[in-house]
């Protein structure tokens, strides 16, 4: 359960014809973030709950924090409650992270979300978009009023992030000022689960500057579900109604949603055949209207059905979570587009119902809109377990990032490490892997041995030596005190990858 865009043609072919000299790209993990990375918030390690913080998301501008510093923005689950307006009786506290002002992967201030018309209160994962061209970051939610449940949005523009009189460094008490533009989108008597932003990087054309948000919407009778599309105005989030993505699919969730250099909306998510219990990964081509007028959206089509999708615990590692297919779209230097999608797949047939012997990531692609896709590549070695695979594109160099947990180096392949593939420019099968952290983690991950995610951003100047893609994961190495007692922790961590 989770709680949670042709740009101008000769510019961009003149962008992208540099790929072909980037295609042997050196690599190095950062030194400035450790090899390890770094804890990514500002809670105490002294009376720390044993498990802090959970459900990590990731954004980052290049270059767009202070001092030319990046701008990388995280969201996750604390347990601290850090909007003192909110009494979450219970609930892990959807909370921002944010490295304005330094290149170590730490963060210089935190806070919990803001509540939208001062009733809908945010409980879900929150998750951060990226906005470069139009200098600004989004936050989406899950939220819910008593009798309604929405999906809630926040905006905050990089010279607020900047900004030590808006958004003041360490705990932040209120999020008012640093995040000043609040609204809805998708509201419902039902439920919402699920959401996935996406943001339009044009500064032209219909639809240019929008954000898109896609998430899973139960029907009245709180059982059948539909992945549904928003969209909303950069400026002010005037936000559309929502328009139904996924056809005639009722079993549906986890959709990931992406915009195309031109302007087209893609979304991908699971499908689920009852009774049968089948996996269908599903495709959908949206086109833009300009917000607050909502897309229209094509009939889905069928990327796989996949026999064997990984239904909870990898292998002995006490992880469970949801199967997620994550895509992005790369434009190339002919126009064309590249669709890319990974998913988490189980190499053999399960055992049970939730145990799955061998998990691997794999990878598939389509030339043509997805109407058909390639065979799938997979993703990591054949010994341990890979999984909770996360996916970026690095528009500036066209490189594909895929970052995901490995138990392949641990003897008794319970204890995990973060590794990161490629697809090079211009390319399509995916390069050996690159082995991010050292230290091994222990397990569980996520809530309570739930689910969580590692989530993955990536971007640059389009010069070698000036990408960098930022890991935000969940981690185990710092130790805790509680009651004078030294534990391990499960806290955000973030890490560095340059090329």
């Amino acid at each position: 359960m989770t709680l949670f865009c042709r740009i101008f043609a000769a510019a961009i072919f003149g962008l992208l014809s540099l790929q072909v000299g980037l295609a042997e790209l050196p690599t190095k993990p950062s030194l400035d973030c450790t090899p390890n990375g770094n804890r990514f918030d500002l809670e105490s390690l002294t009376d720390a709950a044993l498990q802090s913080q959970y459900a990590e998301n990731v954004a980052v501008i290049v270059g767009g924090g202070s001092n030319g510093d990046d701008l990388v923005v995280g969201g996750a689950l604390d347990e601290r409650f850090l909007n003192q307006e909110i009494l979450y009786n219970g609930f892990y506290s959807p909370t921002y992270y944010v490295e304005r002002a330094n290149s170590v992967c730490a963060a210089d201030f935190e806070g919990g979300l803001p509540l939208i018309e001062g009733v809908f209160i945010p409980f879900g994962a929150p998750v951060p978009a990226a906005d470069a061209a139009h200098g600004a970051f989004f936050l989406g939610t899950i939220s819910n009023n008593g009798f309604d449940t929405a999906v809630s949005l926040a905006k905050s523009t990089t010279a607020t992030l900047q900004s030590p009189s808006s958004c003041p460094s360490g705990t932040q008490s209120s999020p008012a000022t640093c995040w000043p533009i609040v609204s809805l989108a998708n509201v419902t008597t039902s439920d919402v689960q699920n959401v996935a932003l996406a943001v339009d990087q044009r500064i032209s054309g219909t639809g240019a500057g929008d954000v898109y948000v896609a998430a899973t919407t139960y029907l009245s009778d709180s059982t059948n579900s539909q992945i549904t599309l928003s969209a909303c105005t950069n400026l002010n989030l005037a936000c559309s109604s929502a328009v139904v993505a996924s056809g005639s699919d009722l079993n549906t969730q986890y959709a990931s949603v992406q915009v195309q250099p031109g302007g087209g909306i893609t979304i991908a998510y699971e499908n689920v055949v009852v009774p049968f219990g089948e996996v269908q990964f599903k495709f959908v081509n949206c086109t833009p209207r300009g917000a607050p007028n909502p897309p229209t959206c094509s009939a889905p089509t069928l990327v796989i059905a996949e026999p064997n999708p990984v239904w909870g615990t990898p292998g002995a590692i006490n992880a469970i979570f949801p199967q997620m297919p994550y895509h992005v779209d790369r434009l190339e230097s002919n126009g064309n587009i590249t669709s890319f999608l990974i998913y988490d797949q189980c190499a053999v047939a399960q055992i049970g119902d939730y145990f799955c012997p061998k998990a691997q990531i794999v990878l598939t692609f389509s030339t043509d809109g997805g109407s058909t896709w390639s065979p799938l590549q997979i993703v990591g070695p054949a010994t341990g377990q890979q999984f909770l695979g996360s996916i970026a594109l690095d528009v500036s160099t066209g490189t594909v990032n895929i970052a995901y947990f490995s138990s392949q180096n641990d003897v008794l392949q319970i204890q995990t490490q973060v590794f990161l593939a490629q697809v090079l420019p211009s390319q399509t099968s995916v390069q050996p892997p690159q082995q991010i952290t050292t230290t091994l983690y222990d397990g569980p991950y996520g809530y309570l041995g739930g689910e969580t995610d590692l989530s993955v951003a990536a971007g640059g100047t389009g010069n070698t030596g000036q990408s960098r893609v930022y890991i935000h994961f969940t981690d185990s190495v710092a130790q805790g005190v509680y009651n004078d007692q030294s534990f391990r922790i499960y806290h955000n961590t973030l890490t560095r990858f340059e090329y």
